[in-house]
């Protein structure tokens, strides 16, 4: 029987993410100390896991590695058995699971969601399959899993209680049964603007699970962003063997690859597959431009800070939480980012940054809030990318603006949901979009537009 090139493409992208997660796994292996590889797993995985916890430092950079690796392959595993569909938004769920999976969610905390969506399924009787994408997505909100299992109520861990399970099984059912539906949703609030299409729901929903959990109750919120010293050269060698081979493996399934780039690298990234429109080698030929593109930014990138009257540069620390956001800014690789659209939004991350450090030099401020190498402004800028189409639909200054306004929102935003969201980063790409966008199309209109009034 005849395979459509629909089916061969699903095939296609599903043996890819099995790849990486393979090679998470060989990671895991060669990062040393082979005797705390699972011990560090462990320790990952019954620790709560709110928003920011380098597991660099908590589980060593094996079970970081291995806690990554283990979340890839429940993701891949959830797409064979259920014979999801494939595509690119495959691609950015994929990327987003693997992604926290080294500063905020755990193998154990991505169940209770994946559950729920499979009740989902069961209610609405479709097949699981073809909800398995909004399952991945769910996992949003998997920090408030983890303070159940392990935390909550308290400030301390208490360890693992049957209640607290039950507990992180009735918000994943939850979960699993409302996302979906703000999600289809969330595109009459941002117009499709931001290509984290879950990051607004899950923000407002996150908002509404922590004032049944914390804010009525009047139970404190506990807070534990805990970062270390990073592995820069394990870090960047690794990824960098990663993008190499997908240029390899581009070349092999179609020579002619890098020749089609140059029409990817065309296009504006509004609502568009590249797997579907360019193919997966030429999505492939993305996956490394793209990836040591984002692996340049975080290595040359420098935080300007004054102290003592001297300036003073500080480069971004490799933790597990800057891994995270390269994985994360990698998400959407496959479905409207490419290194073309999403530089002007680095680039007003850098201008944007220079307001603290005016506002300290001039004694406007008692001291500099963030430079661009602060740890939640790494992470930041990873969905700050999900703005690409605005730079890619009217040019290169509405996107500098839209980065801009990103990075002065983004880390005052975790005080809706308090820091138990995830996709805190795409819920600000939609405040942003939902107050730009309209005002772009009243006074500006897309580079089509005013080429056509020209």
């Amino acid at each position: 029987m005849a395979v459509s090139a629909e089916e061969k493409s699903s095939r296609q992208i599903l043996l890819i993410l099995t790849a990486f997660s393979a090679a998470f796994l060989v990671g895991a292996l060669c990062a040393g100390n082979i005797g705390d590889l699972i011990p560090g797993f462990i320790r990952i995985n019954t620790a709560p896991s709110q928003f920011t916890r380098d597991y660099f430092k908590l589980g060593g950079l094996g079970g970081a590695f291995l806690n990554t690796s283990m979340v890839g392959f429940a993701c891949c595993g959830l797409l064979y058995f259920t014979k999801a569909k494939c595509t690119g938004l495959t691609v950015a769920a994929y990327w987003l699971n693997t992604g926290f999976a080294t500063f905020g969610m755990t193998f154990l905390t991505l169940w209770p969601f994946f559950l729920g969506v499979f009740v989902y399924s069961r209610i609405k009787k479709v097949s699981f399959g073809s909800v398995a994408n909004l399952a991945m997505f769910s996992t949003a909100l998997a920090p408030f899993a983890g303070e159940l299992l392990f935390r909550y109520p308290n400030l301390e861990p208490r360890g693992f209680t049957v209640s607290g399970l039950i507990g992180a099984l009735v918000l994943g059912v939850v979960v699993g049964c409302v996302m979906p539906a703000l999600c289809a949703h969330a595109p009459n609030f941002h117009k499709g603007y931001d290509l984290y299409n879950a990051g607004p729901a899950a923000g407002f929903l996150a908002f509404v699970v922590l004032c049944v959990l914390y804010k009525s109750p009047g139970i404190e919120i506990p807070t534990n962003t805990d970062l270390g010293d990073g592995s820069r050269v394990f870090v960047t060698v690794f990824f960098f063997l990663v993008f190499a081979l997908c240029f390899a493996a581009a070349y092999k399934m179609d020579r002619n690859c890098f020749r089609g780039y140059k029409e990817l690298w065309k296009s504006d990234g509004y609502k568009t597959d590249y797997t579907a429109k360019f193919g997966i080698p030429v999505t492939l030929v993305n996956f490394g431009c793209y990836g040591l593109f984002i692996l340049l930014y975080f290595s040359v990138i420098q935080g300007i800070t004054i102290a003592d009257g001297s300036v003073v540069l500080t480069g971004a620390k490799f933790t597990g939480a800057t891994m995270g956001a390269i994985m994360c800014m990698y998400s959407f690789v496959a479905q409207g980012a490419q290194p073309r659209t999403v530089f002007p939004i680095m680039v007003g991350y850098v201008i944007a940054s220079l307001l603290p450090l005016a506002a300290f030099a001039m004694g406007v401020a008692p001291a500099q809030n963030w430079t661009l190498t602060t740890q939640a402004i790494l992470v930041g800028l990873c969905f700050a990318s999900g703005l690409a189409p605005v730079s890619g639909r009217f040019g290169f200054w509405p996107g500098v603006i839209a980065g801009a306004l990103h990075a002065t929102l983004v880390m005052n935003v975790p005080a809706l949901h308090g820091g138990f969201c995830l996709y805190n980063g795409g819920f600000t790409c939609g405040i942003v979009a939902f107050a730009l966008v309209p005002v772009l199309e009243s006074f500006l209109g897309t580079k089509e537009e005013r080429a056509a009034r020209k």
